[in-house]
């Protein structure tokens, strides 16, 4: 099942609005990614809208819950550092969310000491939109894309064994996309003590459109197709159009993919809303704490 968040609609000069899905796919048994996304009224204090998304590992329960204390550490210690983030700005507001994913990745680590969490972590690809600008902080193989002027281009770097291969010329691109080993990462929230975090800020123009999404997509799907999906889809159904394209190449994985449209005008954000009156609409998930999950899965055993 997929499942998307109402577009979050953003006042003042930079009108936001966002929307987020996740799907289990065709072949997993469970879904271990997680997502957020937050505008307007929702965003954190000091910020004007958060977008997330973690694809956990370990298997079984552990690789969601990884994923789920990255998405609510994130979200509270936000919401907590309000005023200290709205103080941040450039190289000290990088800093400021690496040294918030390394908490998290101390959470993470200490959550797997329990046996049968052993061996867990997450990927983390977090964009936070302050005044025209996204400070990004990314670990793992999730990516973050920027289409702007009708060009899709990937603003983050895969932390994955393919990736280095093809750094090294040793793989193309396409054959990096389809390998046998495109699984497997060479960084992630949870596996060492300290957590190598990348940082990038992008100054955002009129009508861009900034994409989050877990490797469920990118390895299925061309980033050409990608590219055209957002020529040519509306805001409200984008999401359920990237996770139906990742399906009909197999759905070999969990797809999550979080959409953030950006402008100053309210004529053109209108043309990207559709008022979808037959489709399902819930509540953007939250993901459990670490102690809930814990109960919950053991009442499940019970």
């Amino acid at each position: 099942m997929w499942s998307i968040g109402k577009p979050k609609y953003q006042g003042g000069e930079m009108k936001i609005k966002i929307v987020g899905a996740t799907d289990t796919g065709k072949v997993r048994a469970h879904n271990e990614d997680a997502y957020q996304a937050l505008g307007g009224e929702k965003s954190p204090p000091g910020v004007d809208a958060v977008l997330l998304v973690a694809d956990g590992m370990g298997g079984h329960a552990a690789g969601e819950v990884a994923s789920g204390m990255t998405v609510t550490g994130v979200t509270e210690l936000l919401a907590s550092k309000g005023q200290v983030s709205a103080r941040f700005a450039g190289p000290d507001y990088e800093a400021f969310l690496r040294e918030m994913l390394q908490r998290v990745n101390s959470n993470v680590l200490e959550a797997a000491l329990d046996p049968a969490k052993k061996g867990m972590g997450t990927t983390c690809t977090l964009a936070v939109i302050k005044r025209r600008k996204v400070f990004m902080a990314h670990i793992g193989d999730s990516r973050a894309y920027l289409f702007r002027d009708g060009t899709l281009r990937q603003v983050t770097t895969d932390h994955s064994w393919v990736e280095e291969a093809v750094s090294k010329g040793l793989l193309s691109k396409e054959e990096a996309r389809v390998h046998p080993n495109r699984n497997v990462i060479t960084r992630a929230l949870g596996i060492n003590s300290h957590a190598e975090i990348d940082n990038k800020t992008i100054s955002l123009k009129d009508r861009d459109l900034l994409l989050l999404c877990s490797d469920g997509l990118t390895s299925m799907v061309p980033d050409e197709e990608i590219e055209e999906i957002l020529k040519t889809r509306d805001l409200v159904h984008v999401c359920k159009a990237l996770i139906d394209a990742a399906n009909s190449y197999g759905g070999h994985d969990n797809t999550t993919v979080v959409v953030a449209a950006v402008s100053a005008q309210n004529k053109w954000l209108a043309q990207t809303r559709t008022i979808a009156t037959r489709q399902k609409t819930v509540k953007i998930p939250r993901s459990l704490p670490f102690w809930k999950a814990v109960i919950r899965k053991i009442l499940r055993r019970a």
